[in-house]
């Protein structure tokens, strides 16, 4: 008997991968719908910025735990009533956040909409490379997808902030399910019934390694966000979250050493190049989370709203685009791994050093167009090679395991890059700033000279003696404050140069490394 296709005979191939593109940029959305906009978020819930980078690693919480059981889940459900469940439980939940104002339920709802959005994500990644047959397409096919991850941030950036000018913010979880509902129709009337998988029973599902691996990703997560502002170890909640995390990881360790089928299988880290691969995917997500900073520079010095912003980093998704075009072509070509790595992380150190000699109180945006490129072009040429080269180092029978130690390491850089920003943010602004107050005193000429000449340009624009003269002291104030986020931003660009420098050496001197950074065989799965 002949066997069903996946999708109906009458639907032609270029229809099939627009439907599925539509399908899954909603759920790519979703990881950066506050990341761009985060005074509206904050104004909204009346939540502290601090609460709207935790709301984003509880969604990647739900994303990277889940994996290991959902894949048990797509081998049970058929591909379309699986990814109908998805859909309708995201409806669902953006319903809940439309009327949803708690930091508390808005934390949990964000959490399930995560492991709902992944459902749909794994449907539709299956069902793309189902239709990937050949080495050269599959490649393409990574390429295009983790270029897709790349440029969601950006993009729901720029879709939020022009929806935000029309739409007030709760409308945003609304304006989700309109874009999810065309793909998601179009997708249902393609699909024949069949399953991706070979059909396994629901029974023995490892639920308890996912229960031990959620609270310790929280309070991982907990820690990065909250630590120096809640003045580390000084305090018990932090301690507690450490110790925490730490007990809970040894349990889950130990559970996966005792199971026939555990939830991860720990052999993939008796790959040396496995575990090489894994360093590298941490120092490239940290050094990338350095991006956000220049974000933050563009809205607090340049006074740039969120819209202007997106639209400036219009130009990091081009350099995006064609670092995916480029990589994927030498990837195909089995081109040297270690010059790939280089390549790109000299990409990297160019915009790092670039953005360093280019903060100024006062800047046009064009200056920030070339350095933006680069630092697309280097987080493509990176992506996929690295990817790769640590999949298909461990053996086919257990890449799934690597895919999902993968998906933490990718968590793990993220937030650590984010717990690093906000260490020193506080630590070096502190610094600086204390400095800069020892300089602007009472008695130095410059400072009355600058105090008089705001004193001067405040009066000129009809503002009462007194009055200028208090508020030429607030202006002053803030100037500090300026100087202050603008020297930490060189400090931090700074290390992360020096740190990509040191990545380039090793790469490129370091005889094991020179032994170990060959491709091998193509990963069979895409995360």
């Amino acid at each position: 008997m002949e066997t069903l296709p996946i999708f109906k005979r009458w639907v032609p191939e270029w229809f099939i991968r627009a439907t599925l593109f539509i399908v899954l940029m909603p759920g790519l959305f979703l990881l950066g719908l506050y990341a761009g906009n985060v005074n509206e978020t904050v104004g909204y819930y009346g939540i502290e910025p601090a609460d709207v980078q935790f709301s984003i690693l509880v969604y990647y919480v739900a994303l990277a735990s889940f994996f290991s059981l959902e894949q048990r889940l797509v081998s049970y459900f058929a591909a379309k009533h699986y990814f109908l469940l998805g859909l309708l439980l995201t409806i669902l939940i953006n319903l809940a956040l439309y009327h949803v104002r708690q930091p508390h339920i808005l934390f949990v709802l964000r959490f399930f909409q995560g492991i709902c959005i992944s459902g749909i994500i794994a449907t539709s990644m299956n069902l793309i490379f189902s239709r990937m047959r050949t080495e050269r397409v599959r490649i393409m096919g990574y390429t295009v997808f983790y270029g897709l991850l790349l440029v969601s941030a950006p993009l729901s950036s720029l879709v939020v902030s022009w929806a935000l000018q029309y739409l007030e913010f709760n409308a945003l979880y609304m304006l989700m399910i309109y874009m999810q509902l065309p793909g998601a129709i179009l997708l249902l009337l393609i699909m024949n019934h069949v399953r991706l998988k070979r059909h396994i029973p629901l029974y023995q599902v490892e639920w308890i390694s996912f229960v031990l691996m959620v609270p310790a990703l929280l309070m991982w997560a907990y820690m990065m966000v909250y630590g120096q502002q809640e003045n580390g170890l000084d305090s018990p909640r932090i301690w507690f979250c450490l110790l925490g995390s730490l007990a809970l990881a040894t349990l889950f360790i130990l559970r996966q050493r005792s199971l026939k089928r555990p939830y991860i299988n720990l052999s993939v880290f008796k790959s040396s190049s496995f575990v090489l691969g894994l360093l590298i995917l941490l120092v490239f997500y940290v050094c990338r989370g350095a991006l956000g900073l220049s974000s933050t520079y563009f809205a607090t010095v340049l006074k740039m709203d969120p819209i202007h912003v997106s639209e400036l980093m219009l130009v990091n998704m081009a350099g995006i685009a064609v670092g995916s075009l480029v990589v994927s072509r030498f990837v195909i070509l089995k081109k040297s791994l270690r010059l790939i790595l280089l390549t790109g992380f000299a990409f990297l150190g160019i915009f790092h050093v670039w953005m360093y000699s280019l903060f100024s109180n006062q800047a046009e945006p064009v200056y920030y167009v070339i350095p933006l490129f680069f630092q697309g072009l280097g987080a493509a040429t990176l992506m996929v090679p690295i990817i790769n080269f640590y999949v298909s180092a461990v053996p086919a029978s257990i890449s799934s395991s690597a895919s999902a130690v993968g998906i933490l390491v990718r968590f793990t850089g993220f937030s650590l890059s984010m717990g690093i920003l906000n260490f020193t943010r506080l630590f070096s602004k502190s610094l600086h700033y204390h400095h800069l107050q020892d300089e602007v005193t009472a008695t130095n000429p410059y400072t009355l000279q600058r105090l008089a000449q705001y004193r001067e340009m405040l009066m000129h624009q009809g503002m009462a003696g007194d009055q200028a003269s208090l508020a030429a002291n607030k202006w002053l104030s803030q100037t500090v404050d300026l100087q202050t986020q603008l020297r930490y931003s060189m400090d931090y660009y700074l290390i992360v140069a020096a740190v990509i420098g040191v990545t380039m050496l090793a790469i490129a001197l370091v005889p094991y490394l020179r032994t170990k950074l060959l491709f091998t065989r193509q990963p069979p799965i895409p995360f």
